[in-house]
């Protein structure tokens, strides 16, 4: 395919106030710690909705902000969110060799002018980024512990759904199921998007685009039913309709109902799965592809050697945005190898662009790198790329 690839994506887009360097070991913190699955307590790694927080706590999160951060004020504020955050980083890869566009909604507030603003120093579209007047812009309070899991930092998720509750499907036009590409991101948090997953994948599908969906933590699914495995729309259809699941180990176990990766990739097989990459921080990735539109091949992936030295040396920001970072980084590798016509397509390669992209997320503060000009980050990315592929060619 010599022309430019079209890439549309649904799902999370919203304001990350970022608290860096919060420790979890505090007895403040373990006051407001989860006693019971879905309870609305703070869990490392896990989102809580901010409303669900206020009925845990008996009192407003704000209220109890201060207690947490040492009444520090907030170090970053950025744009955040599974899809949007994946969608900006996979742009500033594919250059002018893709398009990329984002669906979704802001509310008529400084969040939503911050949120507009924001998106158009980017290289994805927004003119099907609609204003709801009557609700807040989605946003997420992020506490960040980089001390936290041996030195590898875990976050925890504050989030107010906002106007993202009133985005319906029939918002999607014909031009979205036009697209090459399809990427349903972070949709947990547009409920409405969530909980149709099953017709809109198949839509997709019989309109010939390539779907992806990477995922985030289903506190809405998690509170009802703390003790059943987390639904994927409709039903188990959603995800033969998935041409790759990006997901990371804790949601891959909620959404199979298992209790290990290795049982998670097979429940995922079960239900035809066009292939499967289960993140784990800073540990080994899992990847599974049945052969439809990659290679046929299961294995994993070590993080970057490269980047972890420069961790090492105190290079870092947060962890905020790798998972969403690494997503976005398999994405314009797929959107590369499509216009490059290649058959099959190679889930290692586009999984290195996946690892080296998260990993370097690590290097600032949030999730969403604004480019000081147009390759920047690709200028960046590459020397570590090439380091990866040496390593792990090695390793091979």
């Amino acid at each position: 395919m010599s022309g430019k690839i079209t890439v549309s994506g649904v799902g999370c887009c919203l304001v990350d106030r970022l608290y860096n360097n919060i420790s979890f070991d505090t007895e403040a913190f373990a006051r407001f710690l989860t006693r019971t699955a879905g309870d609305g307590g703070l869990t490392p790694g896990r989102l809580v909705f901010k409303e669900e927080f206020d009925r845990f706590a008996g009192v407003d999160f704000l209220q109890t902000l201060p207690r947490l951060t040492g009444g520090r004020q907030a170090e970053a504020m950025n744009v955040g969110g599974p899809c949007i955050v994946a969608l900006i980083h996979a742009a500033q890869l594919s250059g002018d060799t893709a398009t990329y566009r984002f669906y979704g909604c802001r509310g008529q507030d400084e969040d939503g002018r911050f949120l507009l603003s924001a998106l158009k120093k980017t290289p994805v579209g927004t003119d099907v980024y609609r204003l709801e007047k009557t609700d807040a812009t989605a946003s997420t309070i992020v506490l960040s512990d980089p001390d936290y899991d041996n030195g590898n930092g875990e976050r925890v998720f504050i989030n107010t759904i906002g106007a993202s509750w009133k985005y319906r499907p029939d918002e999607l036009d014909d031009a979205f199921f036009a697209s090459d590409a399809a990427v349903f991101g972070g949709t947990a948090l547009v409920p409405q998007i969530h909980d149709a997953l099953t017709e809109l994948l198949d839509a997709a599908r019989s309109k010939g685009c390539f779907t992806i969906v990477n995922t985030v933590f289903d506190f809405r699914n998690e509170k009802v039913h703390p003790d059943r495995k987390w639904p994927l729309g409709k039903s188990d259809d959603s995800y033969r309709n998935i041409d790759l699941l990006i997901t990371d180990h804790e949601e891959a176990l909620r959404l199979s109902g298992s209790a290990s990766t290795v049982e998670a990739m097979e429940f995922f097989k079960a239900n035809r799965t066009g292939a499967v990459i289960i993140t784990n921080g800073a540990r080994d990735i899992s990847l599974y592809s049945s052969g439809k539109r990659f290679s046929g091949s299961e294995t994993t992936l070590p993080i970057s050697q490269a980047v972890a030295e420069e961790l090492k040396k105190g290079n870092k920001g947060d962890t905020t945005g790798c998972g969403d970072n690494f997503a976005g980084g398999v994405i314009a590798s797929i959107v590369a190898q499509i216009r490059q016509g290649r058959r099959p397509l190679d889930l290692v390669e586009a999984c290195r662009w996946g690892i080296v992209s998260g990993g370097f997320a690590c290097f600032y503060m949030g999730g969403t790198w604004f480019e000081s000009h147009p390759g920047e980050k690709r200028e960046l990315l590459v020397p570590y790329y090439e380091k990866y592929v040496k390593q792990t060619n090695h390793a091979e």
